[in-house]
């Protein structure tokens, strides 16, 4: 069955525009059992695609008009811990909305990504996500969201394989429509190696004015640790100091500087 949705979809994605492409991937997602679907073409860019009338996308994909809206107007793109994991991986997986937790995902989040997690709360209660990584360190991805979490392991199981070849499909259907030219140009797009979770972790603490001494205490590591994971962040954003790199952090989205 999951078979012919796919065939269905690489079938008909091709002769689509943006608005089509959009619900299209909302018609696949109800066909495999989820709730919503969504998508973001830049890990980091808090900016949402939109329709040639200059209404945001997910509105037509079944997302509440207010609550697209004020997910671009906080800039949860930028501190949302589900594209920032995917930077760090490449297969699918599965996530439970559980801000609240710790580990996530084997990872401790800073407040902002637990304040992004529980935005989601009213409608998800988790999500099979899978990312989209393309040519200049560009990463997307599409989640599959469900508002059951007893079933988000079977359902993420049963339709993985569908689900990723859709994404991929439809991802690179964005790609060639050009997708991100509709997006607002006054955030430049990412060309840098991903940072590690670690990197991008005491890269946000330094934005705090923490010392490497402080970041060593605070991961559980050594100064020379911290040190040497914000010397690669230095050298993958090409910065020419620690101030350099955080900088260049900021205006890219990986950290922010609020406490």
């Amino acid at each position: 069955m999951t078979e012919h949705i796919a065939e269905y979809f690489r079938h008909n994605i091709g002769a689509t525009g943006l608005e089509q492409a959009g619900e299209l991937l909302a018609e696949t997602a109800s066909a495999l059992g989820w709730r919503l679907a969504a998508f973001h073409p830049q890990v980091g860019d808090h900016h949402l695609p939109r329709d040639g009338s200059g209404e945001i996308l997910a509105r037509k994909m079944g997302w509440p008009a207010d609550y697209a809206s004020r997910w671009e107007q906080l800039k949860l793109g930028r501190d949302c811990p589900v594209g920032s994991h995917c930077q760090r991986v490449s297969a699918p997986f599965c996530w439970r909305n559980q801000p609240g937790s710790e580990p996530w995902l084997g990872r401790k989040l800073l407040a902002e990504q637990r304040e992004a997690l529980a935005y989601y709360r009213e409608y998800t209660a988790g999500a099979l996500t899978v990312p989209v990584h393309r040519p200049g360190a560009r990463t997307g991805y599409v989640s599959w969201f469900t508002n059951n979490a007893r079933t988000l392991r079977r359902l993420g199981g049963d339709s993985q394989g569908t689900a990723h070849l859709v994404s991929h499909l439809f991802i690179q259907h964005l790609d060639a429509l050009g997708v991100n030219m509709l997006q607002r140009t006054d955030q430049p797009e990412p060309r840098f190696e991903a940072l590690t979770d670690r990197e991008t972790e005491c890269l946000a603490w330094a934005a705090r004015g923490k010392t490497e001494e402080e970041i060593g205490m605070i991961i559980q590591r050594s100064q020379a640790t911290a040190r040497f994971h914000l010397r690669n962040a230095m050298r993958k954003l090409d910065a020419s100091n620690r101030t350099h790199a955080v900088a260049k952090a900021c205006t890219l989205g990986l950290i922010s500087v609020h406490h």
